[in-house]
């Protein structure tokens, strides 16, 4: 696209001819698209031309604090610099093929004064925000939406025969030949033609809403400051001669015709108010990825694919990956811009590395490709460019080469071509910003910690870690490094499976599978929280300070006191424990208590798991004072009926079980078995089994508990049914009765035919409209049964009424799927046993 050559609206040629003039008076407003390896070729080349004094560069004024961390050797891209709100994370990344990266690497490297212009982060409200992972909102301050939703530019696009506006954009300006780009006024003309035309698609009173104008404003006042004496004054004015202190001024290339207007005062500059005073904030300079600076994936100011543009930019430029200038080995001093010619094969070269890079990966994952295909890929991709017109083989020439070569079915780029596309095109490499520059102490202490638990880091990959805590302390310390930065919400780690003992599941497993992966995003968190503590350990417990205040529910410290103990905190989960045992003293509801008084239990069972020693003390504590906690709460089940009663049965089944594992750690600990510490509940549920008033499903539940934990033996028990359903007994109650004692001890009948044979007796004297509203309450009951404990009762069952055991059995006709799909459930199970190491458990 040339500007002299299209017809273009009069106030962009204006613009385009003011652009002009100012750059022979020395004053070089360079339109730039962010992230872009031709803008960085086009601008390096007019800094080896002018040598300008000064650049300026659209950036937060308050950047500039950083500009030593920036021009630091030891800085390597992608990074970000990183503003906080109080809800509000703002990102500036930079690529080693970003202009603004060539700009201050360039000013760094020959003495330039170097400076950022644009609106104070905290005062920006104008681009479009995302929220993370932890609730904050994550925005980008090179936000380009208008130039994705310009009217004139769908119309080029279609005109050109493009797919949307970013191969539009390297349709006129990525696939350039290096020549080309590198004769900068052309191609900087040509930039400003090209934003121009999505500048005037939008209307004054949109920019002034969503706060552009007043960055402009800003940006306008301070290049007015830097401006050089030479410089033309107003409208019309040409300057004649370069001055002695050449301006450079490096922004999105939408706000050119802003600044110009500016400039030379016309019409258009009444639209922008009057710069406000910049409070600027604190600013950091983090670490980056080609992941987040992709815009396939949402992120607002890129191009797609950005691994594929800084292998261009290196191919273009010769810059090695160690090259952190950003201007190859080009950047000696010269004070003129010779056109450097095509190296003979160099785009050839570019698409051949692309493309073996996608077959290496592809061969990674097990899709074998031949060398005959990676020849047809690059020679394909070669001729679509020369048939689009194209000097250089963009990412849409490489795509459609590789999909029409490489793809066999209607799937197009994806499976495993695009995943290794992925890999190829949007590398997961973080930059580097060396310690002590830029970055909190808090960041770096984490880091080292990280690096010597052997996690890794050097990548934003997501990463799965297997930690056996029971049998390897050096798991159990790796496993307390990542509950601690999971506890203080960077974001960094998550467990997925396995032994979880902040949630109570999966407590019979050996392992605990974790993943973690280091982004930018856990790199700012961690940078927000460094505003608040200088270490790791401080913040922790800052952050549990602030879990403690307010009313807190005794499952929210419950959890509280897990999570302290996987942590390792030991002291800090004991004193957490006093106010758990108050708030537990508060529960009315059985069920609420019992089931946290589990999760604690839980705990003491997986001591092997954590570091406690006084929390483990405290916990006991409370356990063994549960006692009168429940007895006092199972005196209020008397009054129970219907509905209600049913559902007391989980709780009382639950208190069972609790009293069963407390025995269990009470032997454990050399201490006298038989639900020792439970004295109260046994005999509030003795209370229970005899209470004339309790509904019935209680009084049976009650008395299987009784036999469940010895309070009762096998005879007492069998004696208690059979009395219970007795003849002349309400067969309402009789059934109700049933439901309880096979719930809560279905050995009572497994091991006792009289009082299989009083159940028959009670079942069978039902009516066919009682049997009926019993039946969904028995078959819940007696699902509780194992297969061969069912026929077992069957037999029993068979044999009081004269029948045999097969004519019980109901014959069902299984569809054969069904069949094979439960057998490769099997198999998968006992897969995942012997991986866990319990193939013994698979028989």
């Amino acid at each position: 696209m040339s500007a002299s050559t299209t017809q273009v609206p009069a106030r962009l040629q204006y613009a385009l001819d003011s652009q002009r003039r100012w750059g022979e008076a020395g004053v070089h407003l360079v339109p730039v698209r962010h992230h872009s390896p031709a803008c960085a070729l086009a601008l390096s080349a007019l800094l080896e031309e002018v040598h300008p004094a000064t650049v300026l560069i659209e950036g937060p004024v308050e950047y500039a604090a950083l500009l030593p961390s920036l021009q630091d050797p030891r800085t390597v891209p992608p990074v970000a610099l990183l503003s906080l709100g109080e809800r509000t994370a703002s990102y500036y990344p930079l690529a080693e093929f970003s202009p603004e990266w060539v700009a201050l690497r360039w000013a760094g490297q020959h003495g330039a004064e170097a400076a950022f212009i644009d609106r104070s982060a905290c005062l920006r409200d104008d681009d479009d925000p995302r929220d993370d992972a932890r609730g904050a909102v994550a925005r980008t301050l090179q936000a380009e939406r208008y130039l994705a939703r310009s009217r004139s530019l769908d119309a080029l696009a279609r005109r050109l025969g493009c797919r949307d506006h970013d191969e539009v954009w390297e349709h006129l300006f990525e696939d350039r030949a290096t020549a080309d780009i590198r004769s900068w006024r052309g191609f900087f003309s040509d930039t400003l033609a090209w934003s121009g035309l999505a500048r005037l698609d939008v209307e004054r009173e949109v920019l002034d809403a969503d706060g552009t104008h007043a960055r402009e404003a800003v940006m306008s006042a301070a290049l007015r400051r830097h401006l050089p004496a030479a410089a033309p004054t107003g409208a019309g004015e040409k300057g004649s001669a370069a001055p002695a202190a050449p301006v450079v001024v490096v922004t999105g290339g939408f706000h050119i015709m802003a600044l110009l207007d500016c400039l030379d005062a016309t019409e258009h500059a009444a639209w922008l108010p009057e710069p406000q005073p910049q409070p600027g904030g604190p600013a950091w300079l983090i670490r980056y990825d080609f992941a987040r600076l992709d815009a396939l994936r949402g992120y607002g100011a890129g191009m797609p694919s950005p691994g594929l543009w800084q292998r261009a930019w290196r191919a273009r430029t010769g810059a090695s990956p160690l090259d952190g200038s950003g201007t190859g080995p080009r950047r000696a001093t010269r004070r003129t811009a010779r056109p450097v010619p095509e190296p003979a094969g160099a785009a050839r070269a570019f698409a051949t590395t692309v493309v073996i890079d996608v077959a290496t990966a592809l061969r990674e994952l097990g899709e074998p490709l031949g060398t005959a295909q990676v020849l047809a890929t690059v020679e394909q991709a070669m001729r679509l460019a020369a048939l689009r017109g194209r000097a250089w083989p963009g990412r849409c020439d490489i795509l459609d080469a590789l999909t029409s070569c490489l793809v066999k079915d209607e799937t197009g780029l994806s499976g495993n071509l695009g995943a290794a596309v992925a890999s190829v095109l949007a590398a997961s490499d973080v930059g580097e910003v060396p310690d002590g520059i830029a970055t909190p102490p808090l960041v770096r202490q984490v880091r080292d910690r990280l690096r010597a638990a052997r996690f890794i880091i050097d990548d934003a990959v997501e990463h799965r870690v297997s930690l056996d805590t029971s049998r390897r302390p050096r798991h159990r310390e790796r496993r307390e490094l990542l509950a601690r930065l999971r506890f203080v919400g960077s974001g960094f780690a998550h467990q997925i499976s396995g032994a979880d003992l902040v949630a109570g599941t999966g407590m019979g497993q050996f392992l605990e599978e974790w993943v973690y992966s280091w982004t930018p995003m856990v790199e700012a968190a961690l940078v927000r929280a460094a505003q608040e503590a200088p270490d790791l350990d401080v913040l922790v417990r800052t952050r549990l300070a602030q879990r403690l205040t307010g009313e807190l529910s005794a499952e929210t410290l419950v959890a509280l006191v897990s999570e302290l103990a996987v942590m390792g905190l030991d002291a800090e989960a004991g004193d957490v424990c006093d106010r758990l045992e108050n708030s537990l003293g508060q529960l009315s509801d059985l069920g609420e208590l019992v089931e946290a008084l589990h999760r604690l239990a839980g705990l003491i069972e997986s001591t092997s798991r954590l570091r406690l020693d006084h929390a483990a003390a405290r916990i006991r504590s409370i356990l063994h004072r549960g006692d009168a906690m429940i007895a006092r709460r199972l005196s209020d089940l008397v009054g129970l009926e219907g509905q209600e009663a049913l559902q007391a049965v989980d709780a009382l089944i639950s208190v069972r079980d609790l009293i069963i594992r407390s025995a269990a750690d009470d032997e454990r600990m050399g201490e006298a078995a038989q639900g020792a510490g439970f004295g109260a509940v046994l005999r509030q549920i003795e209370v229970l089994r005899r209470s004339r008033d309790a509904a019935a499903v209680l009084v049976g539940c009650a008395t299987g508990i009784a036999a469940s934990v010895r309070a009762l033996s096998q005879e007492e028990a069998v004696c208690a049914v059979v009395t219970h359903l007795a003849m002349g007994a309400d067969p309402a109650r009789a059934a109700d009765f049933i439901v309880g004692l096979v719930r809560s001890a279905p050995d009572v009948l497994l091991h006792s035919p009289d009082a299989v044979e009083a159940v028959t007796g009670a079942l069978t004297g039902l009516d066919d409209r009682a049997f009926v509203a019993a039946l969904p309450d028995l078959r819940r009951a007696f699902t509780a049964l194992r297969p061969v404990e069912t026929h077992r009762l069957a037999e029993m069952v068979a044999q009081l009424i004269g029948a045999a055991a097969s004519d019980l059995d109901t014959v069902w006709t299984v569809d054969p799927a069904h069949v094979a799909l439960g057998s490769q459930i099997e198999r998968d199970l006992v897969a995942s046993l012997v991986r866990d190491g319990l193939g013994e458990w698979a028989g």
